[in-house]
């Protein structure tokens, strides 16, 4: 059974948290999920172990080494906080995508995951002076078959990595942000500005949830094909 270790980063929002989670553990179905929240100083509030749509999910402590663990793939999700507002948890998550990358394990960084694996990796990120909530169209600037088919991306950050880490190359970018998707060369390793999770489903939950407002409800109205993308990494993680 696939095994994927997830950086639960969203736990505190039910729809892009829980959600987000399942539709990006949907494809790697019948699989494991091993969730990792070290933002939290007490996760007892949180479920600790369930099982939903052939996906069974158990919150652990983060490990000492990631290899320990023996899992196909390494998903790192978004967050409401912030890289250019370090706070002290993040480096216990920075060390869990240094030890996959090291050790040649697929990792894909979702948004906040992506900010965070390119820092960590040597990049730089800085906050840019407007947020940015909208879908807007990926330009293709490099060649990947994970990647480059993807057209539309729905965007929510304001945080954004201005300089890519030695050693990898920009895939993606939009309008209004530069690397919006990157891979580590050679390795099966990439960063996603957009959230490919964010599906119609995840949006109207979080809309009813009273989590999003009307503005950003409407801002996000448009489709866009990251789910297709979530495919084809599980795709190509499973054993």
């Amino acid at each position: 059974m696939t095994r994927v270790v997830l950086l639960d980063l969203l736990v505190e929002r039910p729809a892009f948290g829980q959600g987000g989670n399942a539709e990006i553990m949907a494809p790697f179905a019948p699989a494991e999920c091993l969730l990792l929240t070290p933002q939290l100083a007490n996760r007892d509030a949180y479920r600790s172990e369930w099982e939903s749509n052939g996906i069974t999910y158990r919150r652990i402590d983060t490990p000492d080494s990631i290899e320990e663990l023996k899992p196909d793939a390494v998903i790192c999700s978004g967050s409401r906080a912030n890289i250019s507002m370090w706070e002290s948890w993040m480096d216990d998550a920075a060390q869990v995508l240094q030890q996959a990358v090291t050790a040649n394990i697929p990792v894909l960084g979702i948004c906040f995951g992506h900010q965070l694996l390119c820092k960590t990796l040597g990049g730089e990120v800085k906050r840019s002076k407007d947020r940015i909530d909208a879908v807007s169209p990926l330009f293709s600037v490099g060649m990947d078959t994970l990647l480059s088919p993807i057209q539309m991306g729905l965007f929510s950050h304001q945080d954004q990595v201005t300089r890519l880490p030695p050693g990898t190359r920009r895939i993606i970018s939009t309008k209004h942000c530069e690397n919006a998707a990157m891979r580590v060369a050679g390795k099966p390793v990439w960063g996603v500005q957009f959230h490919p999770e964010a599906s119609r489903t995840v949006i109207e939950q979080a809309h009813a949830d009273g989590d999003m407002d009307d503005a950003e409800f409407a801002a996000f109205e448009s489709e866009h094909d990251g789910g297709a993308l979530l495919s084809a990494f599980a795709q190509l993680c499973m054993p």
